[in-house]
């Protein structure tokens, strides 16, 4: 399979031979960050809509693993494409390398840019110890997206609350390009994965994107983390209470 390099540096973005973002596209992104939200709903996005994968991301500082998925070779940033809605997704495994963070985010919004996507959005997760209602999730938008806003229903962030990492960084670049981008946060648990909460942003991007990507599996893997937590605490409260006794 022949490929083509969008551009030759020390990132680039590395298409599969003939592929082309198409104008208006939506470009989906979400990094590990508290919970794993981000990371967990854009990677069982593509698997759910059996999207196809179009390009990598390459860089000086690429992380030194690659593993195997349903008998095939992945790397550390693939991007994939859903034709029907056309959607492209950004699945990266690792965090981008903190020495090139900087960099390698504002290639990636430089790009973002170029390619005429008609919104960006990006997902992540929220602390849910500052969940103070009935809602699951909060957004982020740029100043572009306000027109997008209606169809999502959802709170804007609290003022005094911050977003962090890269995608905090890849809004602050898309904002400074005047692009729509949308930073969409369900709350999370701090500390571990939390697949619940990916189902949680996975049911909102179904309602309004019209497509269908079953959260069965991710609620499942909820479960049986939560199981493993409550066993954990019995298996701690039993060790302090025999600590009781001497």
């Amino acid at each position: 399979m022949a490929f083509v390099a969008t551009r030759d540096s020390t990132f680039e973005i590395i298409l599969k031979d003939g592929f082309k973002v198409e104008p208006g596209s939506t470009f989906v992104c979400g990094f590990h960050g508290l919970g794993e939200v981000g990371f967990l709903s854009t990677a069982h996005l593509t698997r759910a809509l059996e999207a196809e994968r179009v390009g990598f991301i390459k860089s000086d500082m690429l992380p030194l693993f690659v593993s195997m998925e349903n008998e095939r070779l992945v790397l550390p940033f693939e991007l994939y494409w859903y034709a029907e809605k056309k959607l492209l997704f950004l699945v990266p495994r690792f965090q981008p390398h903190s020495s090139e963070q900087w960099g390698w985010i504002d290639r990636l919004a430089e790009w973002i840019t170029t390619s005429k996507f008609s919104e960006s959005l990006l997902l992540g997760g929220l602390d849910a110890s500052f969940k103070e209602d009935e809602e699951e999730m909060r957004c982020v938008p740029t100043s572009a997206y306000s027109k997008h806003l209606e169809k999502w229903s959802v709170p804007i962030l609290e003022e005094g609350l911050f977003v962090a990492g890269p995608l905090a960084l890849l809004l602050a670049e898309l904002e400074m390009r005047r692009q729509a981008a949308l930073g969409l946060l369900t709350y999370a648990t701090r500390g571990r994965p939390d697949p619940k909460s990916a189902a949680t942003m996975l049911k909102k991007i179904n309602e309004v994107y019209g497509v269908e990507a079953n959260v069965e599996q991710l609620l499942e893997e909820s479960r049986e983390i939560e199981r493993l937590e409550k066993m954990r605490q019995s298996i701690e409260s039993s060790d302090r209470s025999s600590d009781m006794f001497v």
